[in-house]
Formats: C-alpha cells, structure tokens, sequence
C-alpha cells in the first residue's frame, strides 16, 4: 500500500521536499483546487495532471478562502479533512494549503516547472500564466472530461431531501410555529460560538414534542449578529445548532428549517427581527398561510415580527405577575397556549 503524501500547512516544508526532488532531476508540477466534495471529474484531472510532471504538488483552498469566493456556507467538509483526502489519492505527491483564492503567492516561491489546471479555460485566461513563464515555467490546462461538481452533487442532495420514499410519504404541510433560539429554545449566552455550552431551556422538548404532534411544523427564526460582528463563523453557528438537535433527538423532535439574520443592528437589514421578513419567506416557502402560524420568542422584537408579518405569537417571560401581553411562564406553557389559539379563528 502507498503511503499518504505528505499535507503542509505552510510552504517551508514542502520547499524542503521539492528542492529533494529537484536534486533528482524530477520534475514538479502544481495545480489546486478546493476539492469540496471529491468525484470523478477531480479523480480524472489529478491523474491526467500527475501524467504531465515526475511529481504533483497540489493546494488545497483554506475554509476562509472557499467561504471568499463560493459561499459563506461552504465548503461543506473542512480543510483538514479535503487536504488529507487529497494526500491519500496515489496522484497526488505533496498537499499545502493554500490561504489565498489565487495560487499566485505559491507559484511565487515554488516555481513549479509545470502550472497545471483544470476545466473550460484557455492558456491565456490564466491569471497566473504570465508569473509561470517570467521564470520559464510551462502552463497547461485539462479540459473537462466527466459533467460533476461539488455544486451539481450539492444541489442533488437537496433534490432528494424534498422527497420521501414511495412507501411513506407523509405531506409536510399546514401551520407553522415560528422559534426564537437564544433565550427561547437554549439558554442565552452572549455571542454563543461553542456547542459545549449550548443548553435547552426546560420543558423545551416537551413543549416542541407537543406542538410537533398537534401538526404544527417547527422553523427557527434567529437573529445571528455575532456574525457580522466576527463573535463565530458559520462552522460555529451550525455547530451550535447541532448540538441543540442533538438535544432534542430523544424527544423524537425535527425542526424543519433554520432561518437566520446574519447582519448587525448596524446593518439596518430587512430581514433582523422585528422586521418580519424572515418569516413572511418562511411562509413561501413552506407554502403555509400567516393565520395558521404563531411565534414564540422570548423578546418584544420577536412578537412584533409576527403581528408585522400576519401571524400571532406569545411571549415567554420571567414576569410573575404575567403582566406581559401574550406572556408564558415557560417554553411548555408557551407551547400549550399556541395549541389552545390555534382552535380558535385569529381576532
């Protein structure tokens, strides 16, 4: 069996490695990628890429660069693990990670002999060509040759995620329960960015496995400025979200869709609750009328998107006199309240 290539998190290494091999008199060639999710079309381009040069070094693209320039959601498996996946490929000779969405600052101090990419591109629209040749290097280019990506394998996915099997189709429509997160479903913790810390509030799962069983289907709707504000990143807030589903698996509970703004009160965005933007998108999507919906929050903000959006809502507050309009003593008695309005026609 082959052992793995080498995987470098900065260069110094691997310039170690390539003058070892140029003492040999072997050639080094580089290409690089993000190699989100691995298929046949990145199989067949490392293997026509390695046929072109004694040894292939390829860069794989950090998280933070990938987020840059394809979406802050992707990539969908992180750096360390596409870097070692890469490394286990028997094309493949050496890994760096590379920082930069461009490999110019690589090609800079490696100056591989050969520059090689893959996909619709001509010699010449190559950003990085001319650098490869002002030191004599040589550029060549792969055409596509299998119709895959990580977007088409990402997009089919989703396809099939709206369909259930044959045997036990269940419709997945009617009412809607709109939830607050922080404060609400978990305990509120200041800029929440470690999933160790994440805690259901009491009588949460009780009240959702209610609410569940009733009909109601259950959206999160949560404002996330530690976003903008650079508190966490989106691995840390899915992350977050996982370890509250996690909690909530024994109470058989699925939460449908997770709906979040990731601007700052500065932003001045139409989507930050109390706007009710958010919710009236849910509403689209789910194909579910603002008279059948409720929301349950634990913030003035978050009623007032529901009445801003057509729906009603109740108030979880700590208040013992149960001044608060729309209030309840807890998530249970939230939950209970929404069950009793939905049998009767909105005022």
């Amino acid at each position: 069996m082959t052992a793995s290539a080498p995987v470098f998190t900065d260069i110094d290494g691997l310039l170690a490695l390539a003058a070892e091999w140029r003492s040999q008199s072997l050639s080094v060639g580089f290409t690089c990628g993000a190699f989100d999710l691995l298929h046949a079309g990145h199989a067949d381009y490392l293997a026509k890429a390695q046929s072109m040069c004694d040894r292939l070094v390829v860069g794989v693209n950090s998280d933070d660069s990938v987020r840059s320039y394809k979406s802050p959601l992707r990539p969908v498996v992180a750096q360390k693990h596409r870097m070692n996946l890469i490394a286990a490929l028997r094309w493949v000779d050496a890994v760096v990670l590379m920082t930069d969405t461009r490999p110019a600052s690589i090609i800079s101090i490696l100056k591989p002999e050969l520059y090689i990419k893959g996909g619709d591109y001509g010699k010449g629209e190559l950003k990085s060509a001319p650098l490869v040749e002002s030191y004599g290097g040589r550029v060549e280019t792969i055409p596509v040759e299998y119709e895959i990506s990580s977007s088409d394998i990402i997009r089919r996915i989703e396809e099939l995620s709206q369909y259930a099997s044959p045997e036990a189709i269940v419709p997945r429509t009617g009412p809607i329960v709109f939830l607050d997160r922080d404060g609400t479903l978990i305990e509120n913790v200041h800029f929440l960015n470690d999933p160790k810390r994440v805690r259901l509030l009491d009588g949460v799962g009780e009240g959702l496995r209610l609410l569940q069983d009733q009909g109601f289907r259950l959206v999160v709707v949560t404002n996330q400025q530690g976003l903008a504000l650079g508190y966490f990143d989106y691995d840390a807030f899915v992350a977050t979200n996982s370890a509250m589903l996690s909690q909530l698996a024994p109470f058989g509970v699925k939460i449908e869709k997770f709906y979040y703004c990731p601007h700052s009160f500065a932003d001045n965005c139409d989507c930050r609750k109390p706007g009710p933007l958010l919710l009236k998108k849910a509403m689209a999507d789910l194909s579910a009328r603002p008279e059948q919906c409720f929301m349950i929050g634990d913030s003035p903000a978050d009623l007032e998107a529901a009445h801003s959006a057509g729906c009603r809502g109740t108030l979880i507050t700590a208040d013992p006199e149960g001044a608060v309009p729309d209030g309840a003593r807890s998530f249970l008695d939230a939950a209970r309240r929404v069950v009793e309005l939905s049998s009767r026609p909105p005022a």
